[in-house]
């Protein structure tokens, strides 16, 4: 005989899952009811932004438009576009968890918690960036964006970070704003100014700089060296004397130690054979590669020299030298090496760096800036050779003058060439005449130019 509390439970249930049934398919018709309202509520406006970072994504505007419109709300886009509303908007494109069903679509396919590349409205204050940010900026906010000017009072930009914040920065100023910068001639009051020039160059100056540090702090990242960790000796047993004394007669734990010791050893011997192999730079490579060089060499023996005097390496040494262990004798040969290398990039860092701000007018100045500190340039170059332990020989100085004179001859090949936006044959030949009359002020040259434009060669 059935039991009527089992079949009247087993009622409660089927009721409770039909209740529970009923409820999620209430709320995905109100999610898919407002996702619908959202896209009543676009305008060419929205499908021209959409439309250029489809085209920057290599996607179609439909796929970005659907992504768009599983956020919850359009306010971000109200506050954009109105009257005295926000300077930016700004869209993410990386990976993430799929949307749940407050979007008001559903991905057929997916599990919960899987995820997709996706693009989506977000405040980089909410999201950690770990891909793509595009987006959206206006210069004024006196007027609405509508359909009609969306494509005049709003620029749009992408900071792709895949390879790192500072890289990504440093790609976006240094590829994007620096070529908008120094092709912009309407500076406003700047160009009324007294000082205008001047101000303008010192803020190209000042951008340059910037993109260097970032290059640098970018440059030291990646130049350290790390050493394997010693992931299977619990060196909290390895403080006291008493410790140390211990280990250094258990043969198993000095085994151990020696191994670790070793895999450090042919770790550091692999990076100076690499930085004791010819450098491998272009002909035509300018100064701040010298520097840029140096800096790097500099983080990588600084990164070893730390782990050499952490903690963890000193205890190795401490036990083995208890020990009177044979695998000292190599590590010694080492770290002297070390040393000495450490050394020879911090003294090339300190002199460089005393040239690099005198060299920044062979990348940024005109002929006529460059001559004026030539004088300058050459007796900084003077008291590093005279001054330098590393820098005081022939070889060393004749490569660095050769660096020099690269970039000299870089710049009046751009001073010549507008930054190589135009060849020679094609300006006008007084224009030609009066750049290189600014350094080389001789009727020959003026004469051999226009008998070459006239016949053609």
């Amino acid at each position: 005989m059935a039991d009527p509390s089992s079949a009247s439970e087993r009622g409660g249930q089927a009721s409770n899952l039909h209740m529970v049934q009923e409820n999620l398919k209430e709320k995905q018709a109100m999610y898919k009811e407002a996702r619908e309202a959202r896209k009543a509520q676009l305008t060419a406006a929205h499908r021209y932004m959409f439309g250029i970072m489809a085209d920057r994504l290599a996607l179609k505007a439909e796929v970005v438009e659907e992504f768009v419109l599983d956020s919850p709300s359009f306010a971000p886009f109200e506050n954009f576009f109105a009257k005295g509303g926000r300077k930016t908007i700004s869209f993410i494109y990386q990976e993430t968890e799929v949307p749940g069903i407050e979007c008001g679509r559903t991905f057929h396919g997916l599990t919960k918690g899987a995820k997709i590349t996706r693009i989506f409205l977000a405040s980089l204050s909410e999201i950690p960036l770990k891909g793509s940010c595009l987006f959206f900026v206006r210069t004024k906010t006196d007027v609405a964006i509508t359909p009609k000017n969306v494509h005049e009072e709003t620029c749009f930009l992408m900071l792709d970070i895949t390879e790192g914040l500072l890289k990504g920065t440093s790609n976006l100023l240094s590829k994007v704003f620096t070529p908008a910068i120094y092709t912009t001639e309407n500076w406003g009051a700047l160009n009324q100014s007294k000082h205008g020039e001047k101000d303008k160059q010192d803020f190209k100056d000042t951008m340059t700089g910037y993109i260097t540090f970032l290059d640098g702090i970018q440059m030291n990242i990646e130049g350290m060296v790390h050493l394997d960790p010693a992931s299977d000796i619990d060196f909290s047993r390895l403080v006291s004397f008493e410790d140390r004394k211990a280990a250094a007669a258990d043969l198993d734990m000095v085994h151990k130690l020696e191994s670790i010791l070793m895999t450090w050893y042919k770790q550091i011997e692999q990076v100076l054979i690499e930085s004791d192999q010819i450098r491998k730079e272009a002909d035509s490579s300018g100064p701040l590669t010298e520097i840029d060089h140096w800096k790097r060499m500099l983080a990588k023996f600084s990164s070893i020299t730390e782990h050499i005097n952490g903690l963890c390496c000193k205890a190795v040494i401490n036990v083995l030298n208890i020990n009177q262990s044979k695998a000292l004798k190599m590590w010694k040969e080492i770290d002297a090496r070390i040393t000495e290398c450490t050394n020879e990039a911090k003294d090339n860092v300190k002199f460089l760096c005393t040239l690099e701000k005198v060299c920044q007018l062979l990348y940024s100045g005109d002929p006529v800036t460059m001559a004026k500190n030539i004088q300058e340039l050459t007796s900084v170059i003077g008291m590093i050779h005279n001054v330098s332990q590393y820098y005081n020989t022939s070889e060393r100085i004749t490569s660095l003058f050769k660096k020099v004179t690269n970039q000299m001859v870089a710049a009046c090949r751009n001073y010549i060439t507008d930054n190589g936006t135009s060849r020679v044959w094609d300006q006008d030949t007084q224009d030609i005449i009066r750049k290189i009359q600014v350094r080389y002020p001789c009727k020959n040259v003026s004469q051999h130019i226009l008998e070459c434009k006239e016949e053609g060669i």
